[in-house]
């Protein structure tokens, strides 16, 4: 049996902007999962939509699951044309820096200091 979820519904806005919003559906997701139900997550009320929010409501995952499982259980439905390239790099991200955290966070401050 899927599980329904209406993005807008969730997080309270049009706006998919905060992080924290993006924990409430990372939350949803994962009682999802751990339940073992597909999840269907529909942005068609969601108006605006930037990283931050995407990299705690889907980024965050791959800390938990593994790809396969993230592609196995997780829908994503009217998600902005536009938005694509965005949960790409978001998506592309969350597996380089879960692959090798350690180093990945030894980069970022030798860079930023």
């Amino acid at each position: 049996m899927n599980k329904y979820l209406n993005v807008r519904e969730c997080i309270g806005t049009p706006s998919a902007i905060t992080q924290e919003a993006g924990d409430l559906v990372y939350e949803e997701i994962c009682k999802a999962i751990d339940e073992e139900k597909v999840i269907e997550l529909d942005f068609k009320e969601i108006e605006s939509m930037i990283s931050p929010f995407l990299n705690n409501a889907i980024g965050k995952l791959y800390g938990k699951y593994s790809g396969e499982i993230i592609k196995e259980y997780v829908k994503l439905e009217n998600l902005p044309k536009e938005k694509i390239s965005t949960i790409n790099m978001v998506i592309s991200n969350a597996k380089k820096y879960y692959m090798d955290k350690e180093g990945f966070e030894k980069v970022v401050k030798g860079v930023v200091g």
